[in-house]
């Protein structure tokens, strides 16, 4: 019973024990919080200028990374991202927490500076002087980064557009570029836009290994006058680190832009007509019969002939390219396909027209010039490019009729279906009973005859014309995917309604004529591509009615 009390009073004794080493350990680190300190430490205190050195800052109690402001810095100094950590420890009864904040700083001048006391977490840090010195060694922006800029000319009309060749040369490890940012041409009155993506590569300047950036951009003012604006400009830095690795420096680089001047000019008073101002305009053309040049105007009816027209212009935006309207006799059909339209080696805006032109009546026929009124911004004078007409002396063709011709080239297949109207016997009513059930029965019989001309009608119209599948197909064996578009287009709706796919007629015509103007080559069987086509028009043939069938009717 005594052992028993004695164990009972040792467990009271040590609990009594935790409870007070508890409270003591609170109230020191109660104690020490009470007492927390922030201390600001840097890596270097005599520097040179742009030398990068490291900020430390620590208080000695729990906190998160919001709790330092980075920018009580103030101009003096220039920092990079911070980075935060916090450490708790027990060592021999002593608890302790401690957060810490690292960040990269660098002088922005020289003399002495001062790093100010700034408060972290509810605690105030030491201040800490910073000597600076001049660093006799450190490069200029200039000597790192150089822009330059080249106008294609100096003057220009309204709605005309120059050329603006930028390129910026850096003479460093384009790796140890912090924030490079290149700021792009600007001006008031002047607007520009990029012609392509910009080209970098690296070359030799001065003897100098050099990385280069060139992009060329399109000028155009929207006012009158002489106009000035700013060429490229450079903000960032490098990141410099001797070669034994004990120093940083971050050498802020600044590159002005420099400044260009245009002059403006306006539209002349008494000029009349499409305003179409550039440096160069050049309109030609060809005639071309199955992808050859045409020698011989004497042609037959149903021939189809080529034109193919382009147009380069200098200095004018490929959007900006004039639309060419052309009005052809009724006597010749014409089919035309988009415009397609680019830019040359040299920059020039270039558009290609490709017409099909099918004469279907026998005779003289006078195929239109082409004329385009434009303003010279070289010599200041108007002038007209033109292309000449050319007259075609077209014969009968030996195996189709002109109506046949102009029927499939003019017009597009339509269903027609023709009813009988039988008016009954009703007048004749007061002729007796033995009148009215015969002319009822004659109205029967031409009822039921009405019925199977309509149905043999309906029937026929739902064939398909071989003429003009013909000239679809024939179209495609001579690479003339214009003219098949067209006749897949004019007869669609009309197919489609008689079970012809004609949404995949297209793209099987489509992937004939990628194969005929892609620049890249395309192994593509056009003989397999033309037999598909053909296969898809194929119709099945509905059976005819039996006569057994029309009885039934």
């Amino acid at each position: 019973m005594k052992r028993h009390l004695n164990y009972q009073s040792s467990i009271m004794k040590t609990s009594l024990m935790k409870k007070i080493l508890l409270l003591v350990t609170l109230t020191i680190s109660g104690i020490s919080y009470a007492n927390a300190q922030a201390i600001a430490t840097v890596s270097k205190n005599n520097i040179t200028e742009n030398e990068v050195i490291q900020l430390m800052v620590s208080v000695d109690k729990s906190a998160d990374q919001s709790k330092f402001d980075i920018s009580q810095l103030g101009p003096d100094f220039r920092s990079g991202q911070v980075s935060f950590g916090s450490s708790r420890s027990l060592v021999n009864g002593d608890y302790s927490v401690q957060s810490q904040w690292t960040v990269s700083i660098a002088p922005t001048k020289m003399g002495i500076l001062t790093i100010p006391s700034m408060e972290v977490a509810g605690e105030q840090t030491n201040p800490i002087n910073i000597r600076v010195n001049k660093d006799a060694t450190a490069p200029k922006s200039s000597d790192i980064i150089k822009v330059s800029g080249e106008l294609s000319k100096n003057e220009l009309y309204e709605g005309e557009t120059a050329q603006f060749n930028a390129k910026i040369a850096i003479f460093a490890d384009i790796r140890r570029l912090k924030d490079p940012n290149i700021i792009t041409p600007q001006g008031n009155g002047v607007e520009f836009s990029p012609i392509g993506e910009s080209k970098q590569y690296q070359t030799v300047i001065d003897g100098l290994q050099a990385t280069v950036v060139e992009q060329v951009f399109s000028l155009s003012a929207n006012k009158a006058g002489k106009l000035t604006f700013d060429g490229l400009a450079f903000t960032g830095g490098l990141i410099q680190t001797d070669r034994y690795g004990r120093s940083t420096k971050l050498i802020p680089l600044n590159i002005n832009p420099k400044q260009y001047s245009i002059n403006v000019l306006t539209k002349p008073s008494d000029y009349k007509g499409t305003w179409l101002p550039t440096s160069d305009l050049k309109l030609g053309q060809q005639w071309l019969v199955d992808g050859k040049v045409l020698t011989n105007t004497e042609v037959e009816a149903g021939t189809a002939i080529t034109r193919q027209i382009t147009l380069m212009m200098a200095d004018v935006p490929p959007e900006k390219l004039p639309s060419i309207d052309i009005s052809y006799p009724k006597s010749v059909r014409m089919y035309d396909e988009k415009p397609t339209i680019g830019k040359d080696s040299q920059g020039n805006s270039v558009m290609t027209i490709k017409q099909v032109i099918i004469p279907h009546t026998s005779g003289q026929v006078k195929l239109p010039a082409v004329s385009i009124q434009w303003w010279n911004s070289k010599t200041h004078k108007a002038e007209v490019a033109k292309l000449d007409s050319l007259t075609l002396t077209v014969t009968p063709n030996s195996q189709k009729s002109e109506q046949m011709i102009e029927q499939e080239t003019n017009e597009q297949s339509k269903t027609v279906i023709k009813r009988e109207v039988d008016h009954g016997i009703w007048p004749y009513s007061t002729l007796g009973f033995a009148i009215l059930w015969l002319l009822t029965l004659i109205a029967w019989y031409k009822a039921r005859n009405s019925v199977s001309k309509e149905t043999l009608t309906v029937t026929s119209n739902h064939a398909i014309s071989n003429s003009d599948i013909s000239v679809l197909i024939t179209a495609l064996k001579s690479d003339n995917t214009i003219l098949a578009h067209q006749i897949i287009q004019d007869h669609a709706d009309d197919w489609k309604a008689k079970g012809i796919d004609t949404d995949k007629v297209k793209v099987l015509i489509e992937k004939l004529s990628h194969a005929k103007y892609s620049s890249k080559s395309e192994n593509t069987d056009k003989e397999r591509l033309i037999k598909e086509v053909t296969q898809q028009l194929k119709v099945s043939k509905k059976s005819k009615s039996s006569p057994a069938e029309l009885e039934a009717l």
